[in-house]
């Protein structure tokens, strides 16, 4: 059986920040589907999500192939992204600590392979379930991982991430391959719509839009954290699964 993939994003400034520091990338001749939110300075974030998206569709676009160590191409590109961004810092002092979040899909025949880093995040909605496929890289879950870790020093008193891309020389993708199927709907999103708009929200939007215009969903979403206080950049981007 035969599945495509239709496709609708928005990114907005907010209603608090001056610039907006997150990217997207809608790439349906490539299958390939990307949300950066960047981090670092004044201009750096914006500069570190710029470059990221950039790297990441240069390297899907390229002849180039996966490393022979990595299950995917999209794990190369997200390092080859990493390497562009450490780089860049490193050259430009007024861009020390720039990194960026990222959520990513490149569609593989009737196979999404996703990929992560940071706290943005990739949603599933499949015949009634809504569910969090990718796991924040938070200091939260990286306490919840290591007990002894709390047993040390306490409890966390802050949500800040762990990984990111650019930040160090190196940087941990993780991967994951799903098998889509009909009616399938995707949500790619940055932390300025999860930390506005609770999850069951969220399901509820997801759900109305099933049969709708993806478009739209993608307003009502942004409209969504604008309305509980907007204070990031937010961005979206929505997939939903056909038969051919």
């Amino acid at each position: 059986m035969a599945l495509r993939i239709e496709s609708a994003g928005k990114t907005d400034v907010g209603l608090v920040r001056e610039k907006n520091e997150d990217s997207m990338l809608i790439d349906p001749t490539v299958g390939l589907f990307v949300v950066c939110d960047g981090m670092g300075g004044h201009v750096g974030g914006q500069v570190a999500s710029q470059l990221a998206v950039a790297t990441i569709s240069e390297v899907i676009r390229s002849t180039t192939a996966p490393a022979a160590d990595e299950p995917d191409k999209l794990v190369t590109s997200i390092k080859a992204a990493n390497h562009a961004v450490f780089a860049k810092a490193k050259a430009d002092p007024s861009l020390h600590n720039m990194g960026t979040t990222v959520v990513a899909i490149r569609e593989d025949g009737d196979l999404i392979h996703l990929c992560h880093v940071g706290d943005s995040r990739i949603y599933r909605l499949r015949q009634g379930k809504f569910e969090q496929v990718t796991r924040d890289h938070s200091l939260i879950n990286l306490y919840e991982d290591n007990p002894e870790l709390a047993a040390r020093f306490g409890p966390p008193n802050s949500n800040v991430i762990v990984r990111a891309v650019g930040l160090r020389d190196q940087v941990e993708v993780d991967h994951r391959v799903i098998a889509m199927e009909p009616a399938d709907m995707f949500l790619l999103c940055c932390d300025g719509l999860t930390d506005m708009v609770d999850d069951w929200m969220l399901k509820e939007m997801l759900a109305d839009a099933e049969n709708g215009s993806l478009d739209e969903a993608c307003d009502a979403l942004v409209r969504a954290a604008l309305s509980n206080g907007g204070v990031d950049n937010t961005t979206v981007i929505l997939l939903r699964i056909h038969e051919q």
